[in-house]
């Protein structure tokens, strides 16, 4: 591997891995089904620790499929923009070296993304969510339990009606208790209590309901003159408990080995379903090469002061492809498209294009080799433009105005990036259901549209800080945090709009929750 190759390896590789663990995180955000069963029982303390890992070990290859190509274009905008501000991208045309050499260092990086994705589409993630369905199930059956609501009648258990005034706090004691026994009709059984207690008994699938301070009242509705009243200090009665669900027989499309669907496309027994399912599988990873195309020219593209140009370009390049995929997926389950045609057209497009613009680049980088400059500040001069700006009067407004500016810059962008992985992965999640139904895209629209204010409460605090990290790191790359403690202005007031700016935001979101 030659130096240029490790060199822009490591400036691709490092803001790659980052964009992925963020990328990742926010995607399991978007699984709110599982997401959700998973917070329920960790509120109840009531599944062991492997059993929380294995289910988010789980979810992770489903996210991943997604999240691998988007943190790689990202990744390679991040570096190749950074180069090109720096005028690296200047110098390379000036060695006169082509956009094919460049291509080299991508492709080393972008053809290991393309394996990965392309195992855990094929083999891993069906093997995942066919375990994450069979962990849903166990950790039910373990977790059946008796929800009970204080003033509400409870009549889920057979054969029994529970009442509960109230419930004192972590659901541990209740009062005011009324359990009415309906196993004998001819000999109804209610009991009274101030207080008590239900403990779970696994070993023999039973509650154990221990009351205190009570009273218990037999009578036949045929003979009311038999009358019995007894008094206790404590009892403990045996409740059954609930059944839990059953056990799906049937897996769901991305639960299927491909290995399965392969076999009945070949002996002709496929279902449309199974065939827009294997090829998307094979068309879903060929986005990391796609993308890769698309971010050379893009990060080498973008100049001195516009990179976050290419940024908002490549969020638009993500939006425009998934949702093609989507749709070409969606009208090819419908028998309008061939099921090839519609999983693999985005990537024949994209790529057309792409090849199109490279060799347009490629072209514009040999005729302007011998033209480039890199104009840098001298010291001196930098000295006097941050004595001159920090000593006038209006100086802190206007600090705080341009660090606020370029905050709200960095915090859209992501917040939209953000919002449209989650938008995305939960289509993708839904997609199977809404082919199924019928669902019309009005629907979709409007279920996306209520489901906007918990993608926000979801995601703001994570885009929050990385808003701040990226601005803070734009001024220190462009050296203005240098000029502006040259001018005696510390770093806690310089960060005073970004704290002030975080407590609206905390503010907006408590009342939005």
């Amino acid at each position: 591997m030659k130096i240029l190759d490790r060199y822009i390896l490591k400036e691709i590789l490092f803001p790659t891995l980052i964009a992925l663990a963020a990328l990742t995180f926010v995607a399991l955000l978007a699984f709110t089904r599982e997401i959700g069963s998973l917070l329920e029982v960790i509120v109840r303390q009531s599944a062991t620790i492997a059993e929380i890992w294995a289910v988010s070990v789980a979810l992770v290859p489903n996210v991943l499929t997604f999240t691998i190509p988007m943190a790689l274009l990202v990744g390679l905008l991040t570096g190749f923009g950074r180069m090109s501000s720096d005028a690296e991208a200047v110098a390379f045309r000036a060695a006169g070296i082509s956009m094919k050499r460049l291509l080299r260092p991508l492709l080393m990086l972008a053809i290991p993304a393309w394996a990965a994705d392309a195992a855990l589409n094929v083999w891993i993630a069906p093997q995942a969510a066919a375990h994450l369905r069979d962990l849903k199930y166990d950790i039910g059956v373990k977790q059946v339990s008796l929800e009970v609501k204080p003033r509400v009648f409870n009549e889920s258990l057979a054969n029994l009606i529970l009442y509960v005034k109230d419930i004192a706090p972590q659901a541990l004691t209740w009062q005011g208790i009324m359990l009415a026994d309906m196993s004998k009709p001819d000999d109804p059984r209610v009991t009274f209590a101030r207080s008590g207690a239900l403990v779970k008994d696994e070993e023999h699938r039973t509650f154990q309901l221990t009351l205190t301070d009570g009273n218990t009242h037999v009578v036949s509705p045929l003979s009311p003159h038999r009358y019995s009243f007894t008094t206790f200090e404590t009892t403990t009665i045996p409740i059954p408990m609930p059944q839990a669900s059953p056990k799906p027989d049937k897996a769901s499309i991305s639960e299927i080995p491909t290995r399965t669907i392969w076999d009945n496309i070949r002996a002709g027994t496929a279902t449309s379903e199974q065939r827009v399912e294997f090829h998307r599988r094979l068309a879903l990873p060929v986005a990391c090469l796609v993308f890769a195309l698309a971010g050379l020219p893009l990060g080498v593209s973008t100049t001195r002061g516009t990179r976050s140009t290419g940024l908002v370009l490549s969020l638009i390049l993500m939006l425009v492809y998934y949702l093609a995929f989507i749709g070409g997926t969606r009208i090819a389950d419908n028998g309008q498209f061939s099921p090839w045609i519609g999983a693999w057209m985005p990537n024949i497009g994209f790529g057309e294009y792409e090849n199109l613009f490279l060799n347009r680049l490629a072209a514009a980088m040999r005729w302007g080799s011998d033209k480039f400059t890199a104009v840098r500040p001298t010291r001196k001069r930098l000295s006097r433009w941050a004595y001159s700006l920090t000593h006038h009067p209006k100086f802190f407004r206007l600090l705080d105005l341009y660090v606020l500016r370029g905050f709200w810059f960095f915090f859209v962008l992501v917040l939209v990036a953000f919002v449209s992985l989650f938008i995305i992965v939960t289509l993708f999640e839904l997609l199977p259901d809404i082919v199924k139904n019928k669902v019309d895209t009005s629907i979709v629209v409007s279920y996306f549209v209520f489901l906007l204010p918990q993608i926000l409460y979801y995601v703001v605090p994570l885009t929050v800080l990385l808003a701040i990290l990226i601005n803070v790191g734009t001024l220190t790359k462009t050296n203005e945090i240098l000029a502006v403690k040259a001018g005696a202005i510390s770093l806690y007031r310089m960060s005073m709009p970004l704290l002030v700016m975080g407590l609206m935001l905390s503010a907006a979101i408590y009342f939005l929750q």
